[in-house]
Order: C-alpha cells, then structure tokens, then sequence
C-alpha cells in the first residue's frame, strides 16, 4: 500500500484566508474521496496567525517539526510583502521545495518562490497587482504571463490571485491522480472548474478540430526542433475522418475549445515486434494546442488514457516518438515512461516507452 501524498499549507501573518483555504479544501476533498493525499498546515511557529480577514489560525506544525512534505502549498497575501525578507522562511521553502513533488503558489505566494531562486527559466503568474513587482524579483529568462488563471512549469505550478487557486490545486489532483477525481472533487465542493478537460470519443463532425491541432502540432515541432516529425500535407480532412471511423480517437475540450487529441489502440505489432502483447493500451497521435502551453494537457491526456486502459483490463500504457526529438523523449521520461528499444525504418527511427499502469511515479 503506497503512503499518502503528504500536503503542506503555509501559513504566515496576514495570509489570504481564500488563498491557502481553497487548495487546502481541495486536496481535503480528495483524501476523502480515497485519492490519498494528506493535508496540514505549518508555519514558522507553532502559534496562531491572523490572516488578512482577521481570521486567527493555529498551524499543526512549525519548521521544526513538520513531517516530509510532497506537494507544498504557499499562498499570498499582504504578508507575503513582508515575509519576502524573513530568511528562515525563505529557506525553508527553497528546502523543503528541493525534496517536494509539486511547488504550487497561490496569487503572491509567488514573491515567495521568486525569493527563494525557484522560478529562473520558468513561466510564472501571480496576481494582477503584482505583475511588476514579480518582474523585478526573477531572472530576465523568466517570463511573467499575465490574464490566466494557472500556469504548469511541471514541478512549480503558479496560479494567478485569490479563487484561481481552486483551479490550480484541482489541476494538480487531475495530473497526479485522475481527471474523474478531480472533477469529483470540484462537484463536492460545488466549484466551476476552470480548466476542466472533457475528453470523449471524436466524431466526424470533430474532423476539423483534429486535423487543426496535429496540423499545428507538426508546424510546432518543425519549428522548435528543426525536424519533421508529422508531414503537415498528411493531414487531409479525408485522412482525420478515416482516423475517426478506423480507430478510437479522442479529443479534449477546455471551456468548449478543442485543446488536445490522441488515439488509443490495443495492437501495435508494426512498431513494437517482438516485444508486442495485448497487455497494454498504445497511444498515438498525442497532439495539445500551443494557445494552452503550460497548462499540463498533455501529462492530464495520458493519466487519462491510462485511465482508459486500466478499464479494458490492462496492465501497461505504451508508445513511440521519434528517436530524433530529444525534448520529447526527455518529456516522456519525466513522466515516468522507460525506454524499451528503438523501431528502424528508412530514413528514421522511433523511440519505443511504457510505463505501468498505477504505478507510484513521481510526475514533474
């Protein structure tokens, strides 16, 4: 039996009370519904704070003594202004941070993390009255986006102010555990998710959908990579309505806009050779919108078709990317797949990975 996901909230004076009690309710809910994940408070002391609202809370733990925490939660607020210059607190969060799975800040919990050197390279948010003063406190490689309501950077995930951590900390039960519990937790909390991924079974009337966003997917890769992956020209409405009737394809929804595609198949002797059996689900044609980069879709994607497998009685999620992109192999690793072998063809080769299905893995 794995342990539990442990959740640390922390607390400082003049804490936003919404901004540490919505993720707090959300991984609550979660635990309950059987996920998992444990969740506390701590704080530098253990005495009680009183938050912006005047609300007086006493944490359950201090620095000292405070167990092993997986995913740390570090909201804004007033205080977060002040604390920004409490060194114990700033490197206890770098600490704890380094060991951490998931590095979640809620509106200017993210002056916090930018004090404690967290977010060089990444793409950050905060709240609106704080654009500026969080540009002035990261690196020039550090890109402040503004108007939404989360960002994904993988381990650090930052979500704008207040409310918009409901959404980031459902986010976070999505990637780690299933999409179902998160949707779950956000009807028991009776919250409109925003950033809800509705995944069905593509029809034809989606053909236009899909072909736009591996169209898009193949000009992305070519772009970034240098490399062509997907041959744009391959992708004819006559070829993604035979994708439709021939295979189960699905796409995902975000607030009725099409954000990502894949295909799920339960034979693939071509690629896999020798090493094919029936125990696994094969994924192909992963495609996720650039409009919606850093809001971990794809990671959301294949939790989901593992999810899908699980249901067909099967034990392992695989498949293929092509050998020559490097970003896309390092980004299948992270997220838990081993490398099996290669597939050669002409010209090109495949990259061949799995993972087993309800493993305890380490996302981000």
């Amino acid at each position: 039996m794995k342990r539990a996901r442990n959740v640390g909230v922390l607390l400082y004076e003049k804490v936003d009370t919404l901004d540490f009690t919505g993720p707090h309710d959300v991984f609550g809910v979660a635990g309950y519904l059987g996920s998992g994940f444990q969740v506390f408070t701590v704080a530098e002391k253990e005495i009680p704070v009183t938050t912006v609202s005047g609300i007086t809370i006493t944490p359950r733990y201090s620095f000292d003594d405070c167990p092993t925490i997986d995913i740390l939660i570090v909201p804004g607020g007033f205080g977060a202004r002040t604390e920004i210059t409490n060194s114990r607190l700033i490197t206890w969060i770098r600490d704890v941070a380094s060991q951490a799975t998931i590095v979640l800040s809620v509106c200017t919990g993210a002056l916090l993390l930018a004090k404690a050197d967290l977010l060089k390279g990444l793409r950050v948010t905060t709240n609106r009255k704080a654009y500026d003063l969080l540009r002035g406190m990261v690196s020039p490689d550090t890109t402040v986006v503004e108007n939404v309501r989360y960002v994904d950077n993988g381990k650090i995930v930052m979500s704008g102010g207040v409310t918009t951590g409901f959404d980031a900390a459902l986010h976070v039960v999505a990637r780690m555990s299933s999409e179902e519990l998160a949707q779950e937790t956000a009807a028991m909390l009776e919250y409109i998710w925003h950033g809800k991924l509705d995944i069905r079974r593509a029809v034809i009337e989606d053909g236009e959908a899909v072909r736009g966003l591996l169209v898009n997917a193949a000009r992305w890769i070519e772009r970034t990579q240098g490399l062509v992956q997907w041959r744009e020209e391959r992708f004819t409405q006559d070829y993604v309505s035979g994708l439709i009737e021939q295979y189960e394809l699905f796409v995902a929804h975000m607030d009725d806009v099409p954000v990502g595609c894949l295909s799920v198949h339960w034979k693939d002797e071509e690629f896999w050779g020798e090493q094919f059996h029936e125990d696994a689900g094969y994924v192909h044609r992963l495609a996720v919108s650039r409009d919606y980069l850093g809001m971990g879709i794809g990671t959301r994607l294949l939790n989901w078709a593992e999810g899908y497998a699980r249901e067909h009685g099967k034990s392992w999620l695989r498949l293929d990317c092509m050998a020559g992109n490097a970003a896309l192999n390092r980004y299948y690793t992270r997220e838990g797949f081993t490398f099996c072998g290669r597939y050669e063809a002409q010209g090109w080769a495949a990259s061949l990975y799995e993972r087993r299905i309800g493993e305890n893995r380490t996302l981000g």
